[in-house]
């Protein structure tokens, strides 16, 4: 029995050799099952020996990984379209991507200008010459503006822009004549008379004119000729002294051109000067011969002679008051032919003749 079993054993595995080599498929598996085997049980820290070549130079591994790729082809295909796949942004009105918003800027500059509309800039910061580039103005040297063009700006701003303008004029300009003054002692004290006219001058000029914002800013001269020299005016003084002639009811002063006046009194008084437009306290104009006085000392209406051994003021009448005391205020304007004399000291000590 245990005979009869073997025999039978034994052909049921020629059977199965002979039934594999017949067939590759059964073949292949055996292969794959082999080398699943021998990977598995070899050892991580020793080299693995090189698998048999099956067939057509192919290892068994090679063969295992093959068919192991050929067995799963759409999980690998799945795997692959799962890393490429792009989720697209929500498009747009326009069709486009949605993209993130991006913050306005902080602040605002504003810039006003003469010669055209306000630039209103907005910047997160910037030189004054740069934000006006980025906004389509570029500065040149005829635009200054209120902050310097190179300095940073990184707050709100107001800039005011200069505009300069620059012309250049040709002119003929009177140069006018000075007065001089001439004294004599030929010509009583007290007159005066012009010996030579003044006449005026000309001359042809050329001048750069700077303007700011339309107004006239400075005008510098870039070149002269004198075409007439001016010729001065010239008025002689008289400087003849008057004379005293004592009685015993006053006496007479005779003036440079022999005229006497009697008077009645005589005081020394403290003289200024004053040259004020308008009319005086007694209803008359101002103007030479006027005096103001202190009424209870010379009472207005009264005239009077005025003299020092420097000048010879000659009659004077008292129409106007607003001085106190022994003192008298001469009206006297540049154009008198004492100006000169009186006005550098300011206050004269003089012989005061009060006339009948």
């Amino acid at each position: 029995m245990c005979i009869i079993f073997g025999l039978v054993m034994l052909g049921a595995g020629v059977f199965a050799a002979s039934s594999m080599s017949s067939n590759p498929a059964s073949r292949s598996r055996e292969t794959e099952i082999q080398s699943t085997s021998a990977i598995t049980e070899v050892p991580e820290t020793e080299e693995a020996a090189p698998a048999p070549e099956i067939g057509g130079g192919v290892s068994r591994t090679e063969a295992t990984e093959t068919e192991n790729k050929d067995a799963e082809p759409s999980k690998d295909k799945e795997a692959e379209g799962a890393e490429s796949v792009t989720v697209p942004s929500a498009p747009n009105d326009a069709g486009q991507p949605e993209q993130a918003a991006k913050p306005d800027p902080k602040y605002t500059v504003t810039f006003n200008f003469w010669d055209r509309d306000p630039i209103y800039a907005k910047t997160d910061g910037g030189t004054v010459r740069g934000i006006l580039a980025e906004n389509g103005y570029t500065l040149d040297s005829l635009h200054v503006p209120s902050i310097g063009a190179d300095e940073w700006i990184d707050y709100d701003a107001t800039v005011n822009v200069l505009t300069l303008n620059y012309e250049t004029v040709s002119l003929t300009e009177e140069i006018p004549y000075d007065t001089e003054y001439v004294y004599s002692d030929s010509v009583p004290s007290g007159q005066s008379y012009e010996t030579t006219s003044g006449s005026v001058g000309y001359r042809n000029v050329t001048y750069t004119i700077e303007y700011i914002n339309g107004e006239e800013n400075y005008r510098s001269l870039d070149s002269e000729y004198v075409t007439a020299y001016p010729v001065n005016q010239v008025i002689t003084v008289g400087t003849a002294p008057s004379t005293v002639v004592e009685d015993p009811t006053g006496g007479y002063i005779y003036g440079a051109d022999g005229t006497a006046y009697h008077y009645s009194k005589v005081i020394t008084v403290k003289a200024t000067y004053y040259n004020l437009p308008g009319g005086t306290a007694s209803g008359l104009p101002v103007g030479d011969g006027i005096i103001a006085t202190d009424p209870s000392v010379i009472p207005t209406g009264t005239s009077v002679y005025l003299k020092n051994d420097t000048m010879d003021l000659g009659v004077r009448l008292a129409a106007d008051t607003g001085v106190y005391g022994a003192w008298v205020d001469v009206w006297m304007n540049e154009s008198s032919p004492y100006y000169s004399i009186f006005a550098p000291t300011g206050v004269w000590e003089m012989t005061c003749y009060i006339l009948d």
